[in-house]
């Protein structure tokens, strides 16, 4: 399973981003063939869509569900190896970490941002040195509950999205 998510970093990173077979070898630092042949399995399994366009056999994100999943435990794995989560439980008091947004969804770009709904009591906390470890934007949004959050939208967002910590109270 940890070979999956590895071979789909790629993908995970830019889910619109079609890749050639070269290009991914180059990304993975494996060998055309090598490259080739995952792309291939992967392809078989319903994770990725393969298009012959001219010469080249392009590759890109499959929106199943399947790779949703798979993207979402890719997200929090990193989020672990960079530390984020660890620094949230030791500056918030018993927080709820919630993932919304591009990235729950498995539609983010390379630019895309990182959503985080964080219930907690409380709410300044810095996370610069995470958004360069992950290069990319932290948006945080902290609410004492889920009923302050008074934008429906954003509360069924938030509600809908990847809890990475913590429980849910509606």
């Amino acid at each position: 399973m940890l070979n999956i998510i590895n071979n789909l970093k790629p993908f995970f990173e830019d889910c619109h981003r079609r890749f050639s077979v070269r290009e991914y070898a180059r990304t993975i630092n494996v060998s055309p063939p090598t490259a080739s042949k995952i792309l291939s399995n992967l392809s078989k399994e319903n994770l990725l869509h393969k298009q012959q366009d001219r010469q080249y056999l392009l590759f890109w994100a499959n929106n199943s569900s399947l790779f949703k999943n798979l993207a979402q435990i890719y997200w929090k794995q990193r989020f672990e190896k960079i530390g984020i989560l660890k620094y949230f439980n030791e500056k918030l008091i018993n927080p709820t970490i919630i993932l919304f947004g591009s990235l729950a969804k498995g539609e983010n770009t390379q630019d895309s941002d990182v959503d985080f709904a964080i219930i907690s009591s409380k709410k300044q906390i810095n996370l610069n040195i995470f958004e360069k470890k992950l290069k990319r934007k932290i948006q945080a949004l902290s609410f004492k509950d889920l009923e302050h959050i008074k934008n429906k939208e954003l509360r069924n967002n938030i509600v809908n999205g990847y809890k990475l910590e913590g429980r849910i109270k509606l």
